[in-house]
């Protein structure tokens, strides 16, 4: 058992459920597999011709690790959804006609090929989409406090992360 999945059985975690709101973003964090293409029905609107979804898997190999096997996300868990809505208004701030936007990550052991986050942002047009979820992805990576353990044919260590953490108490729309 992963030490955020400890977390959340100890009641020290504040998982959210994966399901979406009936108004405002999709945001959440789950130790189970996390619903991708629930995430990009819910993502479409008539008014919306651009719908990006990107989801993060886990690979077989990082710089200077070959072989991997696992990965296990760790987290600030009560952190996690509050900083995802917080993205989330950084990019509404950006972008205003975003239609929906989805922000969910996963914690605890995930095996070569599953998915660790979901970034779904859908806009009236295709370029927008695609800037608010690489603004989503990146700005994710910099400042949710989720962190990994690899473990590979070599041993286990924390990644070698490209992307500092940052941004912790920044208001929405200086996120970035």
């Amino acid at each position: 058992m992963t030490h955020a999945e400890e977390d959340m059985e100890d009641g020290l975690g504040s998982l959210t459920e994966l399901v979406p709101p009936p108004i405002g973003d999709w945001v959440g964090v789950s130790t189970g597999p996390l619903p991708f293409e629930a995430a990009w029905r819910w993502a479409i609107l008539p008014g919306c011709g651009g719908i990006v979804t990107f989801c993060g898997t886990v690979r077989d190999h990082s710089e200077g690790r070959p072989g991997v096997v696992s990965l296990e996300c760790e987290a600030y868990v009560e952190q996690v959804a509050p900083r995802l809505a917080r993205v989330a208004a950084g990019a509404r701030h950006r972008w205003a006609e975003i239609g929906r936007l989805v922000l969910l990550h996963r914690v605890g052991r995930l095996e070569v090929g599953e998915v660790s986050v979901v970034v779904v942002a859908s806009t009236p047009h295709r370029a927008e989409a695609f800037a608010a979820a690489q603004f989503c992805i990146d700005t994710i990576k910099g400042t949710v406090p989720i962190w990994k353990r690899e473990t590979w044919s070599g041993g286990e260590d924390w990644t070698l992360c490209s992307h500092d953490f940052n941004g912790a108490g920044r208001d929405p729309s200086s996120v970035g």
